[in-house]
């Protein structure tokens, strides 16, 4: 027994550390694995190891430079974890399947850590110090060590897949200060009839929507290959698709959608988020984030592919227009490859609307519910897609497929991590502070909107820190979202 009972702890000390001895022995884990006794050479390997990480990430805080949108797992330095990932946690039960998670979240902390230390060394130069030479190398090397360890130790990973979860971002004290259920119905009311009025806009035939400025669109400037073109995709033990880093750029160039926008001044022109004493904007020159996520539909594991763009502003004088502003376009493939489902969000988690594919259809009970209603507009047309975007709102007014074969302006791709570490005059910057919270980006609308419970309404924020409901609770990366909404439409 690894625990000692009442007896054993009244017994001398010459008899507890023979037990503790054999416990050792039996292979017993007391604490978790690495633990450490000691930053000085006497202690274990594993234990210097965990040590190393806590420095590391003791550092990392009081710089207040981590990554804020994958979550640390308490008791397990080296490993981090997202949403998709903690779904599988009270599944895996066979070795294969605990071994190729566990793999995943080592994976998902060394690519939080590549930021993290890149704004460190840029914190730490600017007060004399230094980042210590190899510390990259060595975390690597131990994080491989101490999974290596934790994979032969039942105890903690039944302790893993306990503590493997993902923090919700809506703040429910606020909730109950702001007498959520008295107010939700109220701000509910406004949701309907924003809905109403952007069906409205939809309903309208192309031609005859409002232009202002000058329409204006933007695509990729990279080969775009066949829809019907097969892409092998061999799964892992846990039925995650494996995708070679040409394979994720095909299927990216493949579905990337043409962005129309109504351009009527700079606020209109997607640009590129740079870092210039803080967070700042260049319109000289259009990029387009690129990011792979998962969501699980059906018993599968289905590829996600978000597109996401920037403007400067959402110019205006009411509660909504403030400082940068962008939009967050994805598409979630079926087991097949060909598109199941469309939505988007701005980026700051507002707007979530969604264009299903004849696939699918809401489910029948989401009427039932008293929480926000899905905003679905239109089905989806066939691909390729454009996406219209109404001036300073940079609202979606319209999906529709491209027919001619105008280039357009080019966009730079760029991965969506590159927005961790923006070159700045001396070295590194994340474009996303506190809370995942882009500085500056405020809305007045935080001060009435605050009773449901989402930190900093309408500011934009990190991919992972999207709460995208005001009224019940949804986050756009919950790899169950598609199941709570939508269902197979029956038949062949």
């Amino acid at each position: 027994m690894c625990d000692p009972g009442p007896k054993q702890r009244r017994a001398l000390p010459g008899l507890l550390l023979a037990l503790l001895a054999v416990a050792m022995l039996s292979g017993c884990s007391l604490a978790p694995v690495g633990a450490p006794t000691g930053p000085g050479p006497q202690a274990g390997p594993l234990a210097q190891c965990l040590t190393l990480f806590e420095a590391a990430d003791n550092d990392i805080d009081q710089a207040g430079v981590r990554h804020q949108g994958l979550a640390r797992i308490a008791g397990f330095p080296y490993l981090r974890v997202n949403r998709f990932l903690a779904s599988f946690a009270p599944e895996v039960d066979t070795t294969g399947q605990i071994t190729t998670w566990t793999r995943h979240l080592a994976a998902l902390d060394a690519r939080a850590r590549q930021p993290e230390l890149a704004n460190l060394a840029t914190h730490l130069a600017k007060t004399g110090s230094a980042l210590e030479p190899g510390l990259a190398t060595r975390l690597d090397e131990c994080r491989t060590r101490l999974v290596t360890a934790l994979l032969k130790q039942p105890r903690q990973l039944r302790q893993l897949r306990h503590n493997a979860s993902v923090p919700d971002d809506y703040q429910s004290a606020w909730r109950v200060a702001g007498l959520y259920p008295l107010t939700a119905p109220v701000v509910l009311s406004r949701i309907r009839a924003w809905h109403e009025e952007a069906i409205n806009t939809f309903n309208q035939p192309l031609s005859q929507l409002t232009v202002v400025g000058q329409l204006t669109r933007w695509r990729t400037v990279q080969d775009t290959p066949s829809l019907n073109s097969v892409i092998e995709v061999p799964v892992d033990a846990l039925g995650i698709p494996r995708l070679t880093t040409a394979g994720v750029a095909q299927l990216f160039a493949r579905h990337a959608p043409v962005w129309e926008v109504d351009v009527r001044d700079d606020n209109d022109v997607i640009g590129t988020p740079v870092w210039k004493q803080g967070p700042a904007f260049d319109t000289t020159t259009a990029t387009q984030y690129q990011q792979l996520s998962y969501s699980r539909f059906g018993g599968k594991v289905l590829l996600q592919l978000n597109y996401v763009i920037w403007f400067k502003a959402r110019p205006g004088n009411d509660i909504y227009a403030g400082r940068f502003d962008g939009l967050t376009w994805r598409v979630t493939l079926g087991p097949d490859l060909q598109p199941l489902l469309y939505d988007s969000i701005h980026n700051c988690g507002c707007y979530h609307t969604f264009f299903p594919t004849a696939s699918l259809q809401l489910r029948a009970d989401l009427l039932q519910s008293d929480a926000e209603p899905p905003l679905v507009p239109q089905y989806a047309p066939p691909w390729p897609l454009v996406v219209r975007l109404e001036h300073r709102r940079h609202f979606i007014q319209r999906v529709y497929s491209l027919q001619d074969t105008g280039h357009g302006l080019p966009l730079v791709v760029q991965d969506y991590d590159s927005l961790l570490a923006l070159p700045a005059e001396q070295g590194h910057h994340s474009f996303f502070g506190r809370h995942g919270l882009v500085a500056g980006s405020e809305r007045t609308e935080r001060f009435i909107l605050w009773p449901m419970g989402i930190r900093s309404p309408g500011a934009m924020r990190q991919w992972g820190r999207h709460a995208v409901a005001f009224v019940g609770r949804r986050h756009f990366d919950d790899p169950d979202l598609i199941t709570a909404l939508f269902e197979r439409v029956p038949g062949p």
